[in-house]
Formats: C-alpha cells, structure tokens, sequence
C-alpha cells in the first residue's frame, strides 16, 4: 500500500484530500502544518510520496521544506497549490517537485499524478543504481584492464631497448605491433571512460563563447600539422548557455574529425556557422573532405561504429558517441549530412535553458 504523508495547514483542505485519497486506497499520514514538521516526519516515516503546500506556517514553507527533503531522503514531493504565478513557479522549480496541481484539482487528476510521481521515482531509483554500476565497472576498467595493458607496454618497450639488435626483421615487426596494440588499446580505454564521465557529469551552464572556443581548437590542429593547407572560418559572435567542459569535448571531437577526414584534399576547408531557430542555436560544422554513404548516417554516432578503415583514418568510433551524449545531456539533437568524398555537415541544436 502506497504511504502518502499530507503537509497542509488547512485542516478542512488537509482532511478532504485525505478522505480522497483513501477512496483510491492509498494509507494517509498526517496532515502536519508546518515545513519543519515536514522534514520531521519524512526523515522518521519514510512516506512513498508527500503532497505538499506552498505556503505553510511556521518559518519554512513547502519549498524549502521540499528541497531538503528532497536531498537528505530522496521522497517524490508533489506540490498542491492555489498559487501559479511565474515567480511561485520558478521557486518551485529549484526544489524539483514531482509535480504541481493548482487547486482544486479532480480526484483523478491527484491519482494520476501521484502514480507518475512513483514511476518516475522508481525509474530513478533504477538509474542511480545503475549509475553506481557504471562507476563500479569503470573503476574495474580503470584499474583492472589497464594493468595488463602497462605490463605489456612496459615489458615489450624493454624487450625493444635491450634486445632489438637480436631479433631478426619479422620479429621486430612483430614487436612494433605488440606495442602499437598496447597503446591503441589504451586509448579506446580512455574514450570509453570519457564516454561514461559525460553521461553521468552535472552540468554547471554558464555563457559559452563557441566562436573563441572553435578558434583556439582550429589554431591548436594547425600548430600540430603545420604543413597542412586547411582554409577554415568561424562565424564571430556565436555563443550558448551551456556547460564550458563539455562543451569543448564536443567541439574538438567535432573540429577533430572535420581535420582528420579532409587529410587527403590538397585545399581543405573547414566552416563553422549558427542560426538562431524557436528557442534555441543550431550549430554547423562543414567541411570537404571524405563524406560518408548517406544511408549509413545512422551509425555515425554508434559507439564503435566506423564508416570508414582505420588504415584510411585513425580512430575507435567512440568520438561521436560522446558528442551525441554531450548535446543529448544539453536537451539538444545531432545529425549529419553527407556524402561520399563530398564532404561532411555535423548539426547540433543547445535549447535555451528557459
């Protein structure tokens, strides 16, 4: 049975939600009349869902009564309300309620939401033990594999320091190879803890200039492969609410391939533009270099996917994987546009935070 604690200072309202409630069967704690007695019993009773009013007596209202119960216990907190106006709304917000009616509501309106309340706490109850897994596992990963990995390394770079001069040709290929499979194998363990560290990151959004951010990564490859003849330009003044570290492993990993894949063309060339669309920028990376098959755009963003060789380019196919988690973490979309040895378009949308 569903253990529904009711923090509301009005008896009569307190005691016809109460007598509702139990028509659909749920077990009725309370009403307590304060956000402090709130916090009180939440912490000893440990109810599945509290349904909560705004404005309470005593110093701590059903906000900040939510946001602490809420972080100490983890309890779906549903706000039952007369007040909607923009700024009750925007308080409400920070304490992340499960949800919000506006009194009077209809009984099955308060049932609904009170069951999706409870899905929506189980299914993040799921989450976080998965996300508790994840680091499990890559923390095994960190450690337990990279072990192997430094032995090999370490015993085959010793083998040729010392003792080079007396193998013959095919085994010093073979050596070359033992240690070039040691250090790619390294690095896919690297991408893929990026790969699972974006996923589970907070974000911290703050103004993010792309333009400057794109330029220093641009002038970053050119000071590497200063032989190269890449024309590149960077629509000025482009600029997003969002979280800086991410967004600068999205922008090389995206700037990166762009460099990578026009490799081949004597006059590279590569653009970044913006276009301001509803309530949120699209950003676009072009270049002319090796394109893909169109109907094989699906897979671009599939961890370990490669759409092409990795004799024709470097790389373990996890890059894009992480962009797409970057901009899917952001409440945004990604998607490209190609085709063979025509070049390549990467899309990507940051809503505005409102």
């Amino acid at each position: 049975m569903t253990h529904i604690l009711i923090v509301e200072d009005e008896a009569i309202v307190a005691e016809s939600i109460a007598s509702k409630l139990r028509r659909f069967g749920y077990d009725v704690e309370g009403p307590v009349g304060t956000g402090e007695e709130a916090i009180i019993l939440a912490g000893e009773m440990r109810p599945d869902v509290i349904l909560m009013d705004i404005h309470l007596a005593g110093k701590v209202d059903g906000i900040e009564a939510a946001s602490e119960i809420a972080e100490k216990f983890h309890i779906p907190v549903i706000f039952l309300t007369a007040y909607a106006d923009d700024q009750t709304l925007e308080r409400a917000k920070e304490a992340k309620p499960f949800g919000y009616l506006i009194k009077p509501f209809r009984e099955r309106d308060l049932h609904a939401t009170i069951r999706m309340a409870q899905e929506r706490s189980r299914l993040e109850a799921e989450l976080e033990a998965a996300n508790r897994e994840l680091d499990s596992f890559s923390y095994s990963v960190s450690h337990d594999l990279r072990a192997p990995l430094i032995a090999i390394e370490g015993f085959s770079r010793i083998l040729e320091e010392s003792y080079i001069d007396c193998l013959p040709q095919d085994g010093k290929d073979c050596l070359h190879r033992i240690r070039q499979a040691a250090v790619s194998m390294d690095q896919l363990v690297n991408d893929f803890l990026r790969l699972s560290r974006v996923t589970r990151v907070s974000l911290t959004l703050e103004d993010v200039n792309i333009s400057g951010m794109a330029i220093e990564i641009l002038q970053e490859l050119s000071r590497d492969e200063p032989d190269r003849n890449v024309v590149w330009e960077v629509q000025p003044g482009i600029q997003v609410t969002a979280d800086h570290g991410l967004m600068l492993i999205a922008l090389q990993n995206l700037l990166g391939n762009a460099w990578k894949y026009t490799g081949r063309r004597e006059q590279a060339r590569i653009d970044l533009t913006s276009v301001s669309r509803g309530s949120g920028t699209t950003i676009s990376i072009s270049d002319n270099g090796a394109g893909f098959a169109p109907e094989k755009a699906g897979l671009l963003f599939v961890p370990l996917q490669r759409l092409h060789s990795s004799a024709e380019f470097p790389g373990n196919g996890i890059g894009l994987a992480t962009v797409q988690r970057v901009i899917f973490r952001h409440g945004g979309r990604i998607w490209a546009e190609g085709a063979p040895d025509k070049g390549a378009t990467f899309s990507f949308t940051i809503p505005d935070p409102a």
